[in-house]
């Protein structure tokens, strides 16, 4: 059971009990059971609803209701309507921002995979530098774009607003509580005691390092450096190896923050699938690792040249499955 509480409740929600999957008071609780009550309730009366909160749930704006000004319910009764939800353009969502970046970045590291692996496959095909160092750049920097922040706001408030039906706007203003502004980025300690905090400042580094390789990768660039091997391999494929193994450490940080217990995977929630360290981005990061880890012998072995060329098709493939599992679950509320 972890006793640290970072997040600031409503005056009529209550917390009845924390803990996160590692099962240590170090890191904040990602599982949590809150409920409403009223001090002058008969203790006759039934018990009031109850909310299993989670901070995955959260961070993705699952736990808000009604969109901006009630345009319209978040909520769909069966697994086609939410699929529809796909549709809308939750401008103002940011886990859509980042939804969206991860779905076109991954589309665009599946192109560029298919570019590099296609002259494999059919000798016929001649392999084209020009698209794929510019499709490498593109979708290296629309990862680097695609991080998500924190959002520290309004937490109990919106839960007061699931439990009690209550609009959001009134449950904000209510006994004067002001409505909090939205936290882009910080350093402050207590935050590094988050497992999604920690997860996505894992990414940000990976992504940056990541990115340099897509930078390298620019024809212009990548032609002049090709010939210089330790150049070549410290800028261009040791940051695939490095920011790669980050995607990996993410995808396990987000894999803790869905479980109620860190040997048990918890296969049946959406944000497992997303971050899972078995599946998807994890088995993404592999792929992108590999590719650089390959790479270095690429040059002399036709073998290795081929599986890193492989290793980026099915890497982008298995990051493009989970940016659209994590679209459906941002613009779907639980």
């Amino acid at each position: 059971m972890s006793r640290r509480w970072h997040l600031e409740l409503h005056p009529k929600v209550e917390k009845l009990s924390a803990h996160n999957g590692l099962g240590t008071s170090f890191f904040h609780p990602t599982h949590a059971v809150l409920q409403l009550h009223d001090d002058a309730q008969n203790k006759m009366e039934p018990r009031k609803p109850s909310f299993h909160w989670k901070s995955r749930d959260h961070r993705k704006n699952r736990h808000r209701i009604m969109a901006p000004n009630d345009k319209y319910d978040r909520r769909g009764d069966g697994f086609i309507e939410k699929v529809g939800h796909m549709r809308r353009l939750e401008y103002w969502n940011v886990s859509w921002w980042v939804a969206m970046a991860y779905t076109y970045g991954s589309i665009v590291w599946v192109i560029n995979g298919f570019l590099v692996f296609l002259p494999f496959c059919n000798s016929s095909v001649s392999a084209n530098m020009t698209a794929t160092g510019w499709t490498a750049w593109l979708g290296a920097t629309i990862f680097e774009f695609g991080l998500e922040s924190r959002d520290v706001a309004n937490f109990g408030f919106v839960i007061e607003q699931k439990l009690g039906h209550a609009k959001e706007e009134e449950a904000l203003v209510e006994k004067g509580i002001p409505k909090k502004k939205w936290v882009w980025f910080s350093l402050d300690p207590r935050y590094f005691r988050e497992l999604g905090f920690l997860a996505a400042f894992v990414q940000f580094w990976g992504a940056t390092i990541f990115w340099i390789s897509g930078y390298t990768a620019i024809p212009q660039i990548f032609n002049a450096i090709e010939n210089d091997t330790p150049l070549f391999n410290g800028v261009f494929w040791s940051p695939q190896v490095v920011g790669g193994s980050c995607f990996i450490a993410s995808s396990a940080i987000l894999m803790l923050e869905t479980q109620k217990k860190w040997y048990k995977p918890n296969v049946t929630t959406l944000g497992w699938h997303v971050g899972c360290a078995v599946v998807w981005n994890f088995i993404g990061g592999i792929g992108f690792t590999l590719c650089g880890a390959l790479g270095y012998a690429a040059s002399a072995s036709s073998g290795a040249a081929y599986q890193s060329a492989l290793a980026t098709f099915w890497g982008g493939w298995a990051f493009l499955i989970g940016s659209v599992i994590q679209w459906y679950e941002s613009v779907n509320s639980v």
